[in-house]
């Protein structure tokens, strides 16, 4: 019998205070070991593992600048994880 997948999914226009909540509460998620996601209509819990596997993606153009941040993780280990260093400076000046 095949496991059902659970998934959870909203979109919103917030502004940048409300979106550094957001952010706070799912790396103290992070730190306690589980993040809860919930709107009036899902919830769904996730626990995350020692080691998780990070995607960041930007994009910019002279009308939209665009950040995507993927967080994956399972039991299983994964030996092609490129261990790279990553950089994010929130105080650097033009």
């Amino acid at each position: 019998m095949a496991k059902k997948i659970k998934d959870f999914s909203h979109e919103s226009l917030q502004d940048k205070e409300a979106i550094a909540n957001y952010l706070k509460a799912v790396m103290k998620g992070f730190k306690k070991g589980e993040i809860v996601l919930s709107d009036d209509e899902d919830e769904l819990t996730l626990t995350p593992e020692t080691l998780a596997k990070l995607k960041i993606k930007a994009e910019q153009s002279k009308k939209s600048q665009s950040l995507s941040i993927k967080i994956s993780w399972s039991s299983d280990t994964e030996s092609s994880i490129d261990d790279t260093p990553l950089f994010i400076d929130a105080n650097k000046t033009k």
